[in-house]
């Protein structure tokens, strides 16, 4: 074969990424700016909120592929007052990942919090999650929230 500079490959002579043979399924290939990378799930971030997080209420989140909740984010509003503010995760079949403690003491617009499931976060194609917040608190906020969910 002729000495051609890989940069100047067309079609027909280009190649999959390294490690295409062995990547499992719904994965993609991300590079990590060395000249390298890994196979990766593909995932989604799924973002809601919660109109007030200090009245009880429940919002339903709909899960379009089957995988894992790694981790859920929140950010407030503004701030709150009276007690703090619990925001449970569940599965669809009502079996908790988890809790976000929204702190009233020192509350401010921009306060995150971060769940990290590690049980009961394996979700099914066309089902659904659950945010809940217990409502405790006073002052009505928003609570906007995103769930990452990596494919399996």
């Amino acid at each position: 074969m002729a000495n051609v500079n890989h940069s100047t490959l067309t079609d027909p002579y280009l190649h999959e990424p390294k490690g295409v043979y062995a990547a499992a399924a719904n994965k993609v290939y991300v590079s990590d700016g060395s000249n390298s990378g890994a196979w990766t799930a593909l995932g989604l971030v799924i973002s809601g909120t919660i109109d007030d997080v200090s009245t009880a209420a429940t919002v339903y989140v709909p899960i379009p592929f089957a995988g894992t909740i790694s981790k859920v984010v929140s950010v407030l509003d503004g701030a709150i007052s009276h007690a703090n503010a619990t925001v449970t995760v569940k599965n669809s079949s009502a079996a908790s990942m988890g809790t976000l403690t929204i702190t009233q003491s020192g509350s401010a617009a921009g306060d995150v919090d971060t769940l990290s499931p590690s049980s009961n976060n394996t979700v099914s194609a066309n089902s659904f999650i659950t945010v809940a917040t217990d409502g405790a608190s006073n002052t009505a906020r928003k609570l906007n929230f995103v769930v990452t969910l990596d494919r399996s």
